[in-house]
């Protein structure tokens, strides 16, 4: 496979035209489609780090540069960019068991890359950071239909039943989605409305930025007495979720009809 590149502008805004090419590269190359996700995801977590961390977020004229080839049987991406020297593979690993209260809130973006990605190398060289992430390329097999590429569409709101909202994001939760998830769910804290069920279904994956946003949103419900429950997670986000522990904080029901009996006669 030729090595193929792209530059993006070192702002939040162009994450998400590297996360399309890198995934594009992915399935060119022969992944399958949960392997190509988790390459998506683990770019969107690099360069969301890149930007936020490396270039405070306000560098315009900043640049990172992503390339994607093959070698002996892995999908090799390489992103480079000029921000001060960090290696995040020396990066804690978060404590996936301690309660949420006793965990730092960062450290889950370079946690998931270093999980989903077979091998990940960091090097220092000609004043440029430089993370390499392979995967390894396996037979591919029939998978499910790709869900649309939904990103920055309006969070759909129902009222469901008196007092039960259902909350509907598409596409991916990434940085800049879950800031409008998070300034919708506290709209909806501020008017009263604390039990919320999140449907999932039309989400192709979740961030460490989205999970922040979620983890938020079921505290807020707890010190409401309310509560918050997720539905209709497909594999990829229920992956990614059993990864840092969440299945084991959450209420996840499998459809949003189940999420309205676990509230049960608590309202």
């Amino acid at each position: 496979m030729t090595e193929r590149r792209i530059r993006i502008a070192g702002v939040l805004e162009a994450v998400a035209s590297a996360c399309d090419f890198v995934e594009a590269e992915a399935r060119r190359a022969g992944l399958d489609e949960q392997a190509a996700h988790n390459c998506c995801l683990s770019v969107d977590e690099a360069c969301t780090n890149i930007v936020e961390h490396g270039y405070a977020a306000s560098c315009r004229d900043c640049v990172i540069d992503i390339s994607c080839h093959t070698d002996d049987g892995h999908f090799v991406i390489t992103i480079v960019d000029n921000s001060p020297a960090f290696d995040p593979l020396t990066v804690p690993d978060p404590d996936t068991k301690s309660p949420l209260a006793n965990r730092e809130p960062g450290g889950w973006g370079i946690y998931f890359i270093k999980k989903l990605m077979d091998r990940v190398h960091y090097t220092y060289e000609g004043m440029q950071n430089r993370l390499v992430m392979l995967k390894r390329i396996k037979p591919s097999t029939p998978q499910m239909d790709t869900l649309a590429n939904a990103q920055r569409q309006p969070i759909r709101v129902d009222e469901i039943k008196p007092k039960v909202k259902l909350i509907a994001p598409s596409g991916r939760l990434d940085a800049m989605q879950s800031r409008d998830l998070a300034a919708l769910l506290i709209r909806q804290f501020e008017t009263g409305n604390k039990w919320l069920i999140l449907d999932l279904s039309e989400v192709e994956y979740i961030s460490s930025a989205g999970f922040k946003a979620l983890v938020s949103a079921w505290q807020r419900t707890r010190e409401l007495k309310g509560e918050f429950v997720l539905t209709s997670l497909n594999p990829r986000v229920r992956e990614v979720m059993q990864l840092i522990g969440l299945d084991l904080v959450f209420s996840i029901a499998e459809t949003p009809e189940q999420a309205i009996k676990s509230f049960g006669g608590s309202k």
